[in-house]
């Protein structure tokens, strides 16, 4: 691959909102670590390490990420205020009340000795697995959709230094109300039925929020005759076909219809009985095989209404592949985890920037050093996925490197090395020409 000279301008133009994080030589390690994520073939420190032009030993940017003295901290306030600028900027692409939706994914490893990895089932696969498990928070507001936070998840017999242990739902409990208080911009709490709990309703509850989450059947409700679980409940009402109508959700690019009956009921799990949305939904008219079941805290909420705020769920997956195809989520071999958590930090903080696009473009003359503000959401019509941004700032540093070529070559008034240069026949030659001129 090329060597790099210069940063992609998306990764540039964010550098000033990262000085107070980091001393100089860490701002430098920061560009390139979060560069190397978004461009090179192979995320491992060396790999990235050896794509810059005139670069130090792997080992600077490896105490990067696992030893350096720079705040977590500080960062994650910087990442958070990225974020809030970002969003400002693009408030005509983000009209609408935000969701914000939670889920986890399998970070799988093979290395035995890495910090708190362990075995975790892998449903995709249908069984166990050697990896880190990832809880993550993400916001979908207009269209924007962008990772907020995550947290990594630590079985109790990992717990040997007295920390309190902590379940996915108390993680998931503490990103929200860090969101909220970070000022994120949502309106909706949006889960599946994991993250379905009376402590993740009553918090979602007391900060304002509409909380919709996916049920479980056996979830008990009350009827004139008593208690009874939804999938009883359901078959009461099954054969009074009238009560299910059609509602078209938009999941993805397409759309599906399903059959729906919505109803207010008291929930037992709830606050001790609290009154609850429940729409109950099958995905053909005849009303066969298991119905999904949804519920909500808002019970004028209508059934098309909360399963298209529930679809939005597939937005969250949507950067689960993103990340671990196109900037590296997986692809780290830190032993320890702070060196893990860093990385993830900054493979959110790589997504943050190319879904939030660059706030810099070449000036007319095409000189980057000269940097002027532009419409941050411009080029989405053109840049819909995160894997065709990568591909614009692969592009960026490959003109920037051929037109440093050349123009060391006028310099030189050799074509025949600049031919050399751009086949890179020898690229230490090059960079020791380089140092010449």
């Amino acid at each position: 691959m090329l060597p790099i000279v210069e940063y992609p301008s998306v990764v540039a133009s964010y550098m000033p909102a990262f000085e107070s994080v980091f001393t100089k030589p860490q701002r430098k390690n920061f560009a390139r670590y979060t560069s190397g994520l978004m461009i090179s073939p192979n995320r491992s420190v060396s790999a990235m390490n050896d794509l810059f032009y005139a670069h130090n030993d792997q080992s600077a940017l490896n105490n990067f990420i696992t030893d350096s003295t720079w705040s977590d901290d500080e960062f994650d306030r910087a990442r958070y205020r990225v974020i809030l600028d970002g969003l400002k900027k693009r408030s005509g692409d983000c009209e609408g009340d935000g969701v914000l939706l939670m889920d986890d994914t399998l970070s799988h490893k093979t290395g035995k000795h890495m910090e708190y990895a362990g075995k975790f089932y892998d449903h995709a696969d249908g069984g166990y697995t050697h990896a880190h498990d990832v809880l993550t928070t993400h916001l979908v507001k207009g269209r924007l959709s962008i990772s907020l936070d995550f947290w990594i998840y630590l079985k109790k017999e990992h717990l040997e230094d007295g920390r309190a242990f902590k379940d996915k739902n108390q993680m998931a409990r503490e990103l929200v109300e860090k969101a909220h208080f970070n000022g994120i911009p949502f309106l909706y709490v949006v889960g599946d039925s994991w993250f379905f709990s009376a402590e993740t309703a009553e918090l979602a509850e007391s900060l304002g929020k509409v909380w919709i989450f996916e049920s479980k059947s056996d979830r008990v409700v009350l009827m004139p005759n008593g208690w009874i679980s939804l999938s009883e409940w359901v078959k009461t009402i099954q054969i009074q076909k009238e009560r299910f109508r059609p509602v078209e959700v938009r999941y993805q690019a397409s759309k599906h219809t399903y059959w729906c009956c919505e109803a207010n009921l008291k929930m037992r799990s709830i606050d001790g009985g609290k009154r609850v949305r429940v729409v109950a939904s099958y995905d053909n008219p005849e009303l066969e095989g298991e119905p999904h079941f949804y519920c909500s805290n808002k019970l004028d909420l209508k059934a098309d209404k909360l399963l298209n705020l529930y679809a939005k769920r597939w937005k969250i997956d949507s950067f689960y592949r993103d990340a671990k195809q196109n900037l590296g989520m997986e692809e780290y071999e830190v032993r320890k985890i702070r060196g893990v958590r860093r990385h993830l930090a900054m493979v959110l903080t790589a997504h943050t920037f190319l879904v939030m696009g660059s706030a810099v473009t070449q000036s007319s003359n095409g000189d980057t050093s000269k940097l002027r503000s532009i419409d941050v959401g411009r080029a989405d019509a053109c840049l819909e996925t995160i894997g065709s941004r990568c591909r614009l700032a692969y592009k960026e540093v490959l003109i920037s490197f051929i037109t440093l070529v050349l123009r060391m070559g006028r310099k030189l008034k050799n074509d025949a090395w600049m031919i050399a240069s751009l086949a890179l026949s020898s690229r230490a030659k090059l960079e020791t020409d380089f140092a010449k001129v």
